[in-house]
């Protein structure tokens, strides 16, 4: 016989704004094509040189590959409006803390000569507020010290 364990499901969104002293019409290409480039190596789940690749159309993925092969996909594309909007939903499992469901939203806007990208995420799931907080510290790092620093320095 097995133990069977239940736990409540709970959700938690967050939301914030990084300025971006470029126009979204060259954020978007750092965004969706050099993701490399810029994903810090601290957030590597595979090791430091690990490739982090995104393929931005429905069905594609944020995938992150290790030196021997092996292989993570972080997200899946649910949507994309090129130039504009990625929507993306990714698993957590059981051994990192899930099972939870991250659904991110990352939206380009122009702001004069310089752009807004907002990033939304809900976490459904085995979640805390701990967990959550620890995502988005995690995603605001990654967007406003890496691809904000790349687009900015470019």
């Amino acid at each position: 016989m097995t133990d069977i364990d239940c736990t409540d499901a709970k959700i938690f969104t967050y939301s914030f704004d990084v300025a971006i002293d470029r126009p979204a019409a060259d954020v978007w290409p750092l965004l969706s094509q050099k993701i490399d480039v810029w994903w810090m190596k601290d957030y590597r789940a595979l090791g430091g040189n690990s490739v982090m690749s995104l393929d931005p159309s429905v069905g594609g993925s944020l995938l992150e590959t290790g030196e021997n092969g092996d292989a993570l996909e972080w997200y899946r594309v649910q949507m994309c409006v090129p130039g504009q909007s990625l929507y993306l939903v990714g698993y957590i499992a059981p051994d990192w803390g899930g099972p939870t469901t991250s659904m991110l939203k990352l939206a380009l806007k122009e702001d004069g000569d310089s752009c807004v990208l907002t990033v939304s995420d809900a976490l459904t799931g085995n979640v805390t507020e701990s967990k959550a907080k620890g995502a988005k510290s995690g995603w605001e790092q990654l967007f406003g010290e890496g691809l904000k620093a790349l687009a900015e320095s470019s």
